[in-house]
Order: C-alpha cells, then structure tokens, then sequence
C-alpha cells in the first residue's frame, strides 16, 4: 500500500484542518469508534460568534454532548430559534435538543419541525455550521432529505455548510459523498461501507479501501477533495 502520513489529532487540527464557512463535511464510522467526538473537535476549532455552529441532537440522553456544551460554551436551547440573552456575549454556536416526552411520534414531530426550522434559517441567514451528527435519522426516520439536499446543493453559496456524521454509511443520501469537501472515515468491518467509500471521486478508490482497513481504533482518514490530500488521523 503507498504510504500515507500520519498527524496526531492535535497537530492535525492546529496545523492541517483550515475550513471555510460553507464547506460541507462528511464523518463516517460505526458506534464507538470516535466519529461524534471528532466532530466535536472539528466544530469546536471552526466555530465562532460570527460563524456560529448549531448542533442538531436527536438522543434523550448524551453525555458526549453535554461534555461539549460545557467545555465550548455551546448555549443547549430547546428551540429554534433561541431567545436573544443580551447580558451575555454571543456563543459560538447551539446544541439545539428538544426535550423529549418519550412518545415517540410525538418526539420525532417536534424534531421534525425544530431541526427543520434550524436549517432553513441557517440556510436564509448563512454563515453557519449545521451539525447533523446522525444524518441518518434526519434523513430517514424524520423525513428531511429536501432540507438537507437543499443545504448539500445550495448551502455553500450562502456560506452555510452541513457537517453530516452517520454510522450508517450505506443508508444516507449519496450527496454526503458527493457535495462534502471533507470526508473523515473510520474502519467499518462492514464490506457495503468499504464499497461506498470506494465510489469517493478524485481519490484512487484501492488506497483508500486499504488506507481504511488498515485502521486502528479511533484512527480515521481524512480526504479532502479539492486538494486532493489525504493522510490519517491518530488519537
């Protein structure tokens, strides 16, 4: 296999990840192998007042995300839009969650329509980052694929990017591949992921099936497409 270097996620981030409001991002990879905190990170190091970030949760529960409000100063609202606090500087971005009832129609309804208000405001008003951290359930348990293709085809003309992670590679909308500048992806046993992450244009797809496979845990390859460049991303 061609040798691909190596960045700790430290330098990485300080040295290599440079993003432009409205780039869209990709982060791909089965449960525990680290995706949502890596995003986290991402969005903490680009996130800013006049680049604001708006996380959408669908869990009840998270202690990822509530780790992140705390230590980012991420404002946790319940809807969308947020009540102005102005005895308090402006955050660099939202943990939008609306508090669940635990009637499952009931809930995925009022997510349904709070995340839907998020993005296409985030859309109108631009500058922002949208962080679907489970496109999946966005896509196909809510209902948003018109949204979310609206933001992938046209959000980077207003300077709105849509950060999309899932681990459900083979489930979400093929625009996540398509219309991402960054793509991260983990190692995923599962042979239809491997496929899919070949399909990614401008990259050789073998490199990347053998860079992917020959992950450790919580290592993740980074590809970004106008480059193109490619390394991995060790803890």
């Amino acid at each position: 296999m061609t040798a691909i270097a190596t960045f700790g996620r430290a330098e990485f981030l300080s040295r290599y990840w440079a993003y432009q409001p409205g780039e869209h991002v990709t982060i791909l990879g089965p449960t525990g192998s680290g995706k949502t905190w890596l995003g986290y990170q991402l969005l903490a190091s680009s996130a800013h007042p006049k680049l604001p970030g708006v996380v959408m949760v669908m869990k009840p529960r998270d202690k990822t995300v509530t780790g992140f409000t705390k230590t980012t100063g991420f404002r946790r609202v319940r809807s969308w839009p947020p009540t102005p606090n102005l005895w308090q500087p402006r955050p660099p971005g939202y943990v939008l969650w609306p508090r669940h009832t635990f009637d499952i129609a009931r809930d995925d309804a009022m997510m349904q329509y709070q995340f839907n208000r998020a993005m296409l405001d985030s859309y109108r008003r631009g500058d922002r980052i949208v962080f679907a951290d489970e496109v999946f359930g966005l896509s196909n348990e809510l209902g948003l694929n018109r949204t979310l293709l609206a933001l992938w085809t046209r959000g980077r003309s207003m300077g709105c990017g849509l950060w999309a992670a899932s681990q459900k590679p083979t489930h979400i909308p093929l625009h996540a591949y398509s219309m991402a500048e960054h793509l991260f992806l983990f190692n995923d046993p599962d042979v239809r992921a491997r496929k899919r992450f070949s399909e990614i244009g401008g990259i050789d797809p073998r490199l990347v099936i053998d860079a992917v496979s020959g992950l450790r845990k919580h290592e993740a390859v980074y590809i970004r497409r106008t480059g193109p460049h490619l390394c991995i991303i060790s803890p």
